[in-house]
């Protein structure tokens, strides 16, 4: 079912600006382009994100131990360049088959130009195809740009709880989990296991 869905990429998205944007799967050649994205996100925000990467070397085991089936990561490129990426966290089996995790990170100054939204568009479409009926999506309660355009996609608060998170300096911060109900493709719809 994944197979079907992958064989769409590469596809085009027009940004608010103009701009043409290409959206497919990373790859492991993407690796120092990956690297160059990563370093945009400015330190601050870095402590806010829930996957911190602390080196490069974790980067190159992320980008060589690519497992499609487990973790799909989208990149988007536009002026040749990662200016965004985002994922989507299958579970191989039990009570939660059907639901996944997404996350995502946008370059600053592709911000507020609709990356976030293609990417997400496509996760979903990947997300219907290989059966899921729902998405979420968790963050440090900190991230509020992340959250409202998490929210204009769709998602939803589904669980907030007060200063529940530690970043890595050892401060507090709200724990969000928001969620989005999908309608899956029912052709690709198992009945279990």
């Amino acid at each position: 079912m994944l197979d079907i869905a992958l064989d769409r990429f590469p596809v085009r998205h027009s940004l608010t600006n103009g701009v043409q944007c290409m959206i497919r799967p990373l790859q492991s050649e993407d690796e120092a382009a990956f690297q160059t994205f990563y370093g945009t996100i400015p330190e601050k925000e870095r402590f806010l994100v829930k996957h911190r990467i602390s080196s490069d070397n974790e980067i190159h085991e992320w980008c060589q131990a690519l497992d499609y089936e487990k973790n799909l990561p989208l990149l988007a490129l536009a002026d040749g360049q990662i200016v965004g990426y985002a994922t989507l966290q299958q579970r191989a089996g039990g009570w939660k088959r059907h639901i996944a995790m997404v996350g995502a990170l946008i370059h600053p100054e592709f911000r507020g130009l609709g990356v976030l939204r293609s990417l997400l568009g496509e996760l979903i479409d990947v997300a219907r195809n290989c059966g899921l009926t729902k998405l979420e999506a968790e963050f440090n309660g900190d991230r509020m740009n992340t959250l409202q355009s998490f929210a204009r996609c769709g998602f939803s608060d589904l669980v907030r709880l007060p200063d529940y998170l530690l970043d890595m300096t050892g401060l507090p911060h709200d724990y969000v989990l928001m969620g989005l109900n999908l309608t899956p493709d029912l052709e690709y719809t198992g009945a279990g296991d």
